[in-house]
């Protein structure tokens, strides 16, 4: 039995099961993430990366590397269509 698979399905089995929810945010929700991240790591909040280059002391660079990391604990709730 052969299973024949396009482009668009094969896209849409790696999305659905690899869960890359940064390639979902708009430009605008990665701006308002990180600022809001930066803004808890500068009040005082620990950051979630196991290991933080010693250079890096700037919150929203931190913000950053956690968001590339996919670490951050905050997500996006959209209205549905």
């Amino acid at each position: 039995m052969t299973i024949f698979l396009n482009v668009s399905d094969i896209w849409w089995f790696y999305h659905l099961y690899t869960r890359r929810t940064i390639l979902d945010y708009t430009r605008f929700e990665k701006a308002r993430i990180i600022g809001a991240r930066a803004l808890q790591i500068a009040m005082g909040a620990p950051s979630t990366l196991a290991k933080i280059p010693k250079e890096v002391i700037d919150p929203v660079e931190i913000s950053m590397l956690e968001f590339e990391e996919g670490a951050i604990p905050i997500t996006v709730k959209r209205k549905g269509k």
